[in-house]
């Protein structure tokens, strides 16, 4: 992905606001939360609402080809979890449930409910917790990159050593190096066309503040198992993978499919665990057709 002319980098706001009375920020559970909001389109005043929730280490921009995409169809709000990107960074908050009664406060605030909500990988984490908890306030869910089970113990230590490296030393080469190759495919990271995209988020993950990283982390890759409530939910859901994501590989989608009563998978080829930024049309297409279809999920 090539960031468009003119469009500016990093953590500066990229969407195109409709509306001059969106704020750049709101406070939720008493954390200040940073968002974009495209409005709703000019010529469809009864458009739906698509909230994005962005995945760990990254910011609201990770989704911003495809707000780009659904921008004229859709109002798009996308924002920063707490301790991440343009949100503050709190003493606490950072459990799963802390961040899922976060983003239901979030969308009944910015008056976005009933929404399609979409989560990438931590963000879908949150996705199961709230289509479990608050159903009402969705109309569907799309989740990108991500599992409804428990961190494996290798994994969780190997990110937690990780995490007490940047903690205590920084986005060092020495951990950065090895966080890129989890983010990104190899399809991705081996073509030379993305070697300035890859500099890009690699700068992006590292303009994190520090203390927020560690705590959300040390959060999230202690989450419990949720696979056994999947049947709970009700919610027409849509599981996106690369198929080479080391990080929630396609056999944990296909697990979470199997188990929900109103889903469909979508494997995405020449993708690892950034779907939304290595492959951004087949993303945004599966999108585009899942939220146009309406309808109940069999």
């Amino acid at each position: 992905m090539t960031t468009p002319a003119g469009r500016k980098p990093f953590f500066i706001s990229t969407f195109p606001l409709r509306s001059a009375t969106a704020m750049p920020h709101c406070t939720v559970n008493g954390c200040r939360y940073f968002y974009t909001d495209t409005g709703v389109p000019e010529d469809r005043p009864n458009a739906e609402t698509i909230v994005f929730g962005h995945g760990f280490l990254m910011t609201h921009q990770l989704f911003e080809n495809q707000i780009e995409a659904l921008g004229d169809e859709y109002r798009c709000i996308a924002f920063d979890w707490r301790g991440q990107g343009q949100s503050e960074v709190t003493a606490g908050g950072y459990g799963l449930w802390d961040l899922t009664d976060d983003v239901a406060a979030l969308v009944e605030q910015l008056g976005a409910a009933p929404c399609h909500y979409v989560g990438h990988s931590m963000g879908g984490y949150v996705g199961f917790r709230l289509a479990m908890t608050r159903p009402d306030l969705l109309h569907r869910l799309a989740l990108v990159d991500t599992q409804a089970g428990a961190e494996p113990l290798g994994k969780r230590l190997q990110y937690y050593l990780m995490l007490a490296f940047v903690r205590l030393f920084g986005y060092r080469s020495l951990v950065m190096d090895r966080v890129m190759p989890i983010m990104f495919g190899p399809a991705f990271r081996d073509d030379p066309a993305h070697r300035a995209d890859l500099e890009r988020w690699r700068t992006v993950i590292a303009a994190n503040d520090r203390r927020g990283v560690f705590r959300t982390g040390v959060s999230i890759f202690s989450r419990a198992d949720v696979l056994g409530r999947l049947p709970e939910i009700d919610t027409p859901t849509l599981l996106v993978v690369g198929e080479d994501d080391i990080a929630t590989p396609p056999a944990t989608a296909r697990d979470a499919d199997g188990r929900l009563s109103r889903s469909e998978l979508v494997v995405v080829p020449q993708s690892g665990h950034s779907a939304p930024i290595e492959q951004p049309e087949a993303v945004s297409r599966a999108l585009a057709g899942f939220f146009e279809r309406g309808g109940d999920l069999s």
